[in-house]
């Protein structure tokens, strides 16, 4: 699983065009740091690599230089990691302060900066709710009942989140902050509708972008796979290396649920149990689960079916996320479902634990 990320941090740097080049000068404060203790400011957000030295001193550190862009950037103690703050480099002043405790830094001062902080105020919450959740019921041992009903707070939650992310894209249509944001997030925060209807919001000059070109291109591709679409057949190894060709196991259900997996998901384990149990509850009724694996190692799959009592044929062929169903399905985090009709028409996306049973229980009756 992908897994969520409260404050957003870790991505690859992102240049946005801006109207002209202006300066910009970062006014910061750490307190918990000493004289001559070390910053680093780094816009490579996935490797860390310093590309500027600040020393603080009396508290306080400065940064100052030209920007002709909206960059994402990265402040970080060099001793002590965790006293960290992403923040956008634009031009005008910015604030900064720096604190010790995880995710109580602060940026402000500048439009991207201003936004950037209310968006990660709102979705901080969101995310340590989730944390607590997520903590509970995979942490202990917990009735599958009481795991079941976290995973739909959860799962209500991450709603809410997504919903956080859309409304500051409405807010920042026009600017670079909305364009950034909008850019950024994956399907399983901003859905295709969604980033389909805010892309024709965007200002004509945007919508050209090439960016968003490849974005529109990759919507029409996903709508092949959306909710309402007849599915293509496709064939990939079974377990024992036979093919397996998907329609032909979805004509012998009334309805299958293909399940996106792999052996080194811990939440795609953690629901196999409540998988199996309705799997042995409706089977005779007409359910099929189609198993699809995101592993590259075959000897792992095998064992993890093994150990986890799966019952319902899998197919991979093994290319981790780079299966050519995932690719197919525009599968950006698993576990994933699908639930298809015996025609192969795609009835339901993205439902998981109970939601998921009560379809499925609501389609067998």
């Amino acid at each position: 699983m992908k897994a969520f990320q409260a404050s957003i941090l870790f991505s690859s740097a992102l240049l946005l065009c801006a109207c002209q080049s202006n300066s910009f000068k970062v006014n910061g404060s750490a307190e918990a740091l000493a004289d001559g203790d070390t910053l680093f400011v780094t816009t490579d957000m996935e490797s860390g690599t310093p590309s500027d030295t600040i020393l603080v001193k009396d508290g306080k550190f400065q940064y100052a230089g030209e920007t002709d862009s909206l960059q994402l950037c990265m402040i970080y103690s060099a001793a002590r990691n965790e006293i960290n703050a992403p923040f956008f480099l634009e031009a005008g002043n910015i604030s900064v302060t720096l604190s010790e405790t995880p995710g109580a830094s602060r940026v402000g001062g500048t439009q991207a900066n201003n936004e950037w902080q209310r968006l990660n105020d709102s979705v901080m919450v969101i995310g340590k709710e989730i944390n607590r959740i997520a903590e509970h019921i995979y942490g202990n041992t917990v009735s599958q009942e009481e795991q079941q009903r976290g995973m739909s707070k959860i799962e209500q939650l991450n709603k809410r989140f997504a919903g956080v992310v859309a409304d500051a894209i409405k807010r920042n249509i026009d600017n670079e902050f909305g364009y950034f944001l909008l850019t950024y997030y994956p399907e399983d925060v901003i859905d295709d509708n969604m980033r389909s209807n805010l892309i024709k919001q965007l200002p004509d000059a945007m919508r050209q972008r090439p960016a968003i070109k490849l974005m529109q291109k990759h919507l029409e591709a996903a709508a092949n796979t959306s909710e309402g679409a007849v599915i293509t057949d496709f064939t990939q190894p079974s377990l024992d290396g036979t093919p397996l060709s998907i329609m032909d196991e979805i004509r012998r259900n009334k309805i299958t649920v293909i399940d996106f997996w792999a052996s080194w998901c811990g939440p795609c384990r953690q629901e196999m149990p409540m998988m199996t149990a309705m799997y042995d509850k409706y089977k005779d009724k007409g359910l099929g689960i189609v198993g699809i694996s995101l592993d590259n190692d075959g000897d792992a799959w095998q064992q993890a079916t093994q150990q986890l009592g799966i019952k319902w044929p899998q197919m991979s062929d093994l290319k981790g996320w780079d299966n050519a169903a995932a690719q197919l399905f525009n599968i950006s985090s698993i576990p994933h479902t699908v639930v298809i009709d015996q025609n192969g028409k795609i009835l339901r996306r993205g439902l998981r634990g109970t939601q998921l049973e009560q379809f499925v229980d609501s389609q067998l009756q």
